[in-house]
């Protein structure tokens, strides 16, 4: 897809990453996918968006991996 950043995202956290990462630096999950849409940048975990996602770590997050909206925790 033009455009589309060339991440990858994690399964169980839905942490966005480079395609060449091996394990999730979030949940330590070694399953990704392709298969992605939205994307969500955390720069403080302090945020009322982190907090409502239940966000612990700052980065980019998917917010649907595979079709499914993402369930933190």
């Amino acid at each position: 897809m033009a455009g589309r950043p060339r991440l990858k995202a994690c399964r169980n956290c839905g942490a966005l990453v480079p395609r060449d990462a091996n394990v999730c630096p979030v949940c330590k999950s070694t399953s990704f996918t392709e298969d992605w849409e939205g994307m969500i940048i955390i720069i403080s975990t302090d945020s009322v968006l982190a907090s409502e996602l239940e966000i612990e770590k700052p980065g980019m997050y998917a917010i649907k991996v595979s079709g499914r909206i993402v369930k933190r925790k």
